[in-house]
């Protein structure tokens, strides 16, 4: 496997993505296949283990690889190609626009959550449920609650039943999530132990599960109006 040292010094874990996803691609990663020692890649990719730590984890998220303790990371999408597109690609590369990711972000997931109170199973109430509580028992771990946060997003995009939403979602996740992280720390400041935080995802998801389609759109968009304003 041939990694090309990167130079850039920032953004250093989307440009490990970036060469992740170009092996899948180019057919020289096929699903199952196992990626390379953590210290073996850090050193051939010429970025620190933490750097390289941080890109393992989002793709972990996104569902590329699946990280087995004891046994290694392992790639595990066959149809990773299909999600990650082109535009993720060019995102990963330009500087990306914090007020445009911002609109997008906002539009998306606004008409989501609508969607979601209208056709949310029982399943997908549960799951959300589910990091519901994983939120509010990671509020002490800001990294634990980042990644909490953006699961809880993720999930409700999957309860609107559109699969092309979802995938625009995943699409931009990466950048979602260094949104997420900028706001994180100065929302907890204002707001100790991340209560009106955490009340504002649970607000969400109750109005998701009483299929009020109008109020499920009010308050996410609400929700990261004031996220937007905190940056």
């Amino acid at each position: 496997m041939q990694f090309e040292k990167i130079i850039k010094p920032q953004r250093t874990y989307q440009e490990v993505l970036k060469q992740i996803n170009n092996l899948i691609i180019d057919g020289r990663l096929q699903p199952g296949d196992r990626l390379m020692g953590e210290r073996e890649m850090a050193v051939e990719l010429g970025v620190s283990r933490t750097t390289l730590r941080e890109a393992l984890r989002t793709m972990e998220f996104l569902g590329w690889v699946e990280i087995k303790p004891g046994e290694g990371t392992f790639i595990r999408n066959p149809q990773l190609s299909e999600v990650i597109s082109p535009l993720a690609l060019a995102l990963s590369a330009e500087q990306t626009q914090i007020d445009e990711l911002w609109e997008t972000r906002i539009t998306l997931e606004v008409e989501c959550a609508g969607l979601a109170a209208a056709r949310a199973s029982e399943a997908d109430l549960g799951r959300i449920a589910s990091i519901l509580h994983e939120m509010q028992s990671s509020w002490r771990d800001l990294d634990a609650y980042v990644k909490a946060d953006m699961r809880f997003h993720y999930l409700v995009t999957q309860a609107s039943q559109n699969s092309m939403m979802n995938r625009l979602l995943q699409t931009f996740v990466v950048h979602i999530l260094e949104l997420i992280k900028k706001a994180g720390p100065l929302r907890f400041s204002h707001d100790i132990g991340g209560v009106n935080t955490i009340q504002e995802h649970i607000s969400i998801y109750e109005a998701i599960a009483r299929h009020d389609e109008d109020q499920a759109r009010s308050l996410m968009r609400k929700h990261l109006e004031d996220s937007r304003s905190e940056r």
